[in-house]
């Protein structure tokens, strides 16, 4: 058996999470210049939304994980077309991770 602890599996599945994040905003804005994007569908992208035919908080890791990040000023708030809120990565992380 393992010596991780389950702190430490958190850690490292959070870390991933934190990436395909990125990498679901990064994809975003090298489509479309600076694009915004909600919640949803950065669960949708990342495939961390689950849709069961049951109403359910799909978005509510995403959404967590964004606000940490955006604490750490790798993402920011944004305004989407539709006039929601969303989500779009920060010029300095866009800087540092386009190549």
């Amino acid at each position: 058996m393992t010596n991780i602890r389950p702190k430490q599996f958190t850690r490292i599945g959070e870390f991933y999470l934190e990436e395909a994040v990125l990498d679901v905003l990064l994809e975003a804005r090298c489509e479309n210049g600076d694009a915004c994007i909600g919640a949803a569908e950065i669960s949708k992208r990342a495939g961390i939304y689950g849709d069961t035919g049951k109403v359910h908080m799909n978005d509510a890791i995403a959404t967590g994980l964004l606000n940490k990040l955006c604490a750490a000023g790798k993402v920011e708030r944004c305004s989407q077309r539709n006039k929601r809120g969303g989500w779009k990565i920060t010029d300095k992380e866009f800087e540092r991770r386009k190549d």
